[in-house]
C-alpha cells in the first residue's frame, strides 16, 4: 500500500482534529520594576502566546510608568504637579487615577488621602513629636484638584506635597494584567508587583497574605484566599517606616490626625481590581477595624485586618473566598505589605 500525498486542506483538517494541547504555566520574574519585583504567571497551551503576554504586560507597565510614576521628574504626573490653579490637558489615564483618588478620599472620610504625603514629609523633617506635628495640615481638608474627564483637563488646587503611590501601582498592575490576558491563546494571568496581585482568567488561583509578625518574608502566610478575576493588595507599616522621637514608626500616617498609623499591622483587601484594593488597603491601615469592615461590607469587597496585638478581623466577603493555607510556594503568590 502506498501512502498518498496529502493536500494542504487535508493537513489543516488533521491538525484541527487532534486533541487540544494541554495548558502549561509559564513564570516570568523581574527585579526593579516600578521600584520592586515583578512575578507574572501565564497559563497557555502555547509558549509563544505566553511570551507575547509577557511582552504586552511589560510594555503596558513601561507606558503607564511614563504617565503615573511618582519617582520620575519627567513623568506626566510630575509635570502636572508642577502646575497650580490652571486647567491643564492630561491623558485619560492620569485623569482616571486623579478622579479615583478623589473618590476614595471622599468615600473613606479622608483615611485615604494623596495629601498624606505632606504629613509624612513634615514628620520626617521634624523627627520629633510636638504640637507642630500633632495636628493634620489644614490644607488637607480642602479639595486637592478638579478633574474634567470629558474635557481631558485637570486643575491642581493645593500646593502642598501629594502622592498617588497608594493607588497608581495598583492601577498599573490591573491594566497590565488585562493586556496580558487579552493575548490570544492565554487562559489565565496572575501578576504580582511588589505585593499588588491581579488575576484575570478562567481558573481561580490561591494567593497568600504575608504574616506581618514573621521574621522572614518566606514564612507561611497568615491567610490564603481564592482569586478569580480579582485582586489582592496588602498595606502595613511593619516593614517600612521612619524615626520619630528616636523610635521607628509606620510610614503610613492618618491624614485626619497627622499621626503615624500604629494600631493596624497589616490590612489586606480583596476587590475586583487592584487599584481599588490598593486604595482601600491604605485606608484600612488607618481606620478602626469596625469602620473598615463596615465600609468593606458596603462595597462588597473582602478585608483581613491584623492588629499589632494579634487580633484578626475579617468580613463575609473575605471568608467566602478563604482557603486553608498550603505551604507550597509554587501554588501560592503572596501579597506583602507596601
Amino acid at each position: 500500500m502506498r501512502r498518498l500525498p496529502t493536500t494542504r486542506l487535508e493537513r489543516v483538517i488533521r491538525r484541527w482534529s487532534r486533541r487540544p494541547r494541554r495548558a502549561r504555566h509559564f513564570l516570568f520574574c523581574y527585579e526593579h520594576v516600578l521600584g520592586t519585583s515583578l512575578e507574572l504567571q501565564v497559563t497557555s497551551a502555547y509558549e509563544g502566546a505566553a511570551q507575547r503576554a509577557e511582552a504586552e504586560a511589560l510594555a503596558e507597565i513601561d507606558r503607564l510608568a511614563l504617565i503615573l510614576s511618582g519617582w520620575s521628574s519627567t513623568s506626566e504626573l510630575a509635570l502636572w504637579l508642577a502646575t497650580y490653579d490652571a486647567d491643564v490637558p492630561v491623558s485619560a489615564e492620569l485623569a482616571e487615577v486623579l478622579h479615583a483618588s478623589a473618590t476614595w478620599r471622599a468615600r473613606t472620610g479622608g483615611a485615604f488621602d494623596p495629601g498624606a504625603q505632606a504629613v509624612v514629609d513634615r514628620l520626617r523633617a521634624a523627627g520629633r513629636d510636638d504640637d507642630a506635628t500633632r495636628a493634620p495640615l489644614p490644607a488637607l481638608r480642602e479639595p486637592l484638584w478638579r478633574v474634567d474627564r470629558v474635557g481631558g483637563t485637570a486643575r491642581r488646587l493645593a500646593r502642598h506635597a501629594v502622592s498617588l503611590d497608594a493607588i497608581a501601582k495598583g492601577y498599573i498592575v490591573a491594566r497590565s494584567a488585562a493586556r496580558a490576558r487579552a493575548v490570544e491563546g492565554v487562559t489565565d494571568v496572575l501578576l504580582n508587583v511588589g505585593g499588588d496581585v491581579q488575576h484575570y482568567g478562567e481558573h481561580a488561583v490561591a494567593a497568600g497574605v504575608a504574616d506581618p509578625f514573621a521574621p522572614a518574608e518566606n514564612a507561611p502566610p497568615v491567610a490564603v484566599v481564592r482569586l478569580e478575576n480579582a485582586a489582592l493588595a496588602t498595606s502595613g507599616g511593619y516593614r517600612r517606616g521612619f524615626l520619630l522621637n528616636g523610635q521607628r514608626v509606620s510610614h503610613i500616617v492618618d491624614p485626619r490626625t497627622g499621626r503615624p498609623a500604629e494600631r493596624i499591622a497589616s490590612a489586606s483587601v480583596l476587590a475586583p481590581d487592584c487599584a481599588t484594593a490598593d486604595a482601600l488597603s491604605t485606608a484600612f491601615s488607618v481606620m478602626a477595624p469596625d469602620e473598615s469592615v463596615a465600609l468593606a461590607d458596603s462595597l462588597g469587597v473582602g478585608c483581613l485586618l491584623v492588629e499589632r496585638d494579634g487580633t484578626v478581623s475579617t468580613n463575609a466577603a473575605w471568608n467566602d473566598r478563604a482557603v486553608a493555607p498550603r505551604h507550597d510556594s509554587t501554588s501560592q503568590r503572596e501579597s506583602h505589605a507596601r
